[in-house]
């Protein structure tokens, strides 16, 4: 590649010499050095226009590239002329809409870089700038926007083959299930194989009959717990050795380190880290973690909130260290992380540890694996509420089927009573067969919340008015629409409205109670929707038994007529 500025990109990001390894290989055919360098050059050229230079408006770019050799063609292209790379999680519309950058990319075709300014010369200057910009969601699942230069990039490189390089042989091929713009994709798979000359597969491995599928070589896996968990399943091909495996993203649940170890025949190292820290500490098994050399670890004095001495912080932090919000407790057999710092909740006068609820629970014969979130739109004597999400062990699930939902709540609580303090009791117990996990095996918290979300309104029985109709008859609600009601997702983006069917679901179910009913309606008549129900809104509901067994509804807000119909409840309850 004989542009000029080059040599500015080679100082900055040096890539090994030629050793006679491709770069890649797709569908087992390998694409050599040659190629990579012609096609960089191409990309440089279709990015000549963004180099940023004094008078660029933009030195940056949106890349977003499923495919793996795409990815760091571009991505190389991008940094050799000076351009920071925005690495988007994916590329939807609203995503572009909110990056208003040029996207690269197989589904963003160049042709709309044709009106930026022509290319500056770049200097170092224009290195200074960070390599990438990426948005992590943290432990508060607000998206963070996190900055990496080349320096630490490169860095973190080759702090890996120092690490782990002695478990691979030159020609070992880097293969993975996690993505490639995740910065623990990014630089384990990507950055440690271009900078080593060790060749990446491009397919990434989906599924497990895709193991299957590999031609006969040396690996080393990318993983992590979602893929590694089911790993003792995988079928396995001939002449594939497996040389090293990593996982990050959210701890391997125990045994499954072992099992999956035991199917590579290979070491599996479990990565602790972040996107703003990089690799911190690994481990194999349950055993203490331990530094990734290069790292120094240390306690802040009267939390014990680990902080992270690393050259892959910034520049600012590398002297006086990066404070983490994970409480952990070091010795000379290693860490041991404890828990994080912000899943500390107070409820009433004391402290209370959300982890170390989970914990406690684990430890009962029903329970396999457990989450707990507060709740802050619900409160009991104005404290905050908490609510646990359990995926139960066969014992569990043989208890839980054989009685009532609120006796098995109850028995959980009684056994968590006897460990902790009745303020850290649960008051929500939600059970699922998985937790909903991303690609890297991190909980989707914001889906458990979801399963929190109430679905019916706050609802208080009024007196009938004196020339009303006997109580059995007729029966008058006063209704609290709660804000954060499930119906109100998705009914409209910007302008929530409660959906009809929903008010039709709300009068069955009142029906059911005060009559006696069958929750479910048999058919309806009448139908008629004239006034809006949003959030926060307190509509009245009447409900009138009439003589022929019809139940009819009317909802009326501030006074004027809501909606109304008649509908045949399916059957009388018994008793």
């Amino acid at each position: 590649m004989p542009e000029s500025s080059l040599p500015f990109f080679v100082r900055y990001w040096p890539l090994p010499a030629d050793n006679g390894q491709p770069v890649a290989f797709r569908a087992g055919q390998p694409i050599g050095r040659a190629t990579f360098q012609l096609d960089i050059s191409a990309a440089r050229h279709t990015l000549a226009g963004l180099a940023p230079g004094e008078a660029s408006r933009r030195p940056a770019v949106a890349l977003f590239e499923p495919d793996a050799y795409c990815f760091a063609v571009w991505l190389l292209a991008a940094w050799s002329i000076g351009l920071t790379v925005v690495l988007p999680a994916d590329d939807l519309p609203a995503t572009r809409e909110m990056l208003a950058l040029p996207w690269i990319g197989s589904s963003n075709p160049a042709n709309i870089l044709a009106a930026w300014d022509a290319a500056a010369p770049v200097t170092d200057a224009d290195h200074a700038r960070p390599g990438v910009l990426l948005f992590t969601s943290g432990s508060t699942g607000r998206p963070m926007l996190v900055e990496k230069g080349l320096r630490q990039l490169r860095a973190e490189a080759a702090m890996f083959e120092r690490a782990f390089g002695g478990e691979l042989t030159s020609d070992t091929r880097f293969v993975t299930s996690v993505p490639h713009q995740h910065m623990y994709g990014l630089p384990f798979f990507m950055l440690w194989s271009l900078t080593s000359a060790r060749p990446f597969v491009v397919e990434k491995l989906r599924y497990l009959e895709d193991l299957g599928r590999l031609p006969p070589a040396d690996y080393v896996f990318i993983s992590a717990p979602t893929f590694l968990k089911h790993l003792a399943n995988a079928p396995v091909a001939t002449g594939v050795r497996w040389r090293m495996a990593t996982s990050a993203g959210s701890p391997l649940a125990p045994g499954v380190a072992e099992s999956a170890a035991a199917w590579l025949h290979a070491p599996l190292y479990e990565i602790y880290g972040s996107t703003e820290t990089g690799a911190v500490a690994r481990r194999q098994g349950q055993s203490p973690w331990q530094a990734i050399p290069g790292v120094r670890l240390s306690l802040e004095a009267g939390t014990s909130r680990l902080i992270i001495h690393s050259p892959l912080l910034s520049e600012a932090e590398c002297n006086s260290g990066f404070l983490s919000g994970d409480i952990a407790r070091l010795d000379e057999r290693g860490l041991e992380l404890l828990g994080r710092a912000d899943r500390l909740v107070k409820i009433g006068e004391k402290r209370i540890s959300l982890t170390q609820i989970e914990q406690e629970l684990v430890r009962l014969p029903e329970v396999e694996s457990v989450c707990v979130i507060p709740l802050p739109h619900e409160h009991e004597d104005d404290r905050l509420i908490l609510g646990a999400v359990l995926v139960l062990t066969p014992e569990g699930r043989a208890r839980y089927g054989s009685e009532r939902k609120p006796l098995f709540d109850q028995h959980l609580r009684k056994e968590l009573g006897r460990r902790m303090d009745s303020l850290a009791l649960p008051r929500r117990w939600r059970y699922v067969t998985a937790f909903p996990c991303n690609e890297m095996g991190k909980i989707a918290r914001q889906e458990l919340e979801r399963l929190f979300a109430p679905t019916l309104p706050h609802a208080e029985r009024l007196p009938l008015p004196q020339n009303g109709k006997a109580d059995g008859e007729k029966v008058l609600l006063q209704l609290q629409v709660p804000r954060n009601l499930v119906w109100f997702e998705g009914h409209f983006p910007g302008f929530p409205l409660l959906p009809g069917v929903v008010q039709l679901d709300w009068a069955a179910h009142f029906a059911h109670r005060y009559f006696g009913f069958d929750a479910m309606a048999a058919g309806v008549s009448g139908l008629k929707f004239q006034k809006m129900i949003r959030p926060g809104d307190a509509p009245l509901l009447a409900l009138t038994l009439k003589s022929d067994g019809r139940v009819e509804f009317v909802y009326t807000l501030d006074g004027k007529p809501g909606s109304h119909g008649v509908f045949s409840p399916r059957k009388r309850m018994a008793g």
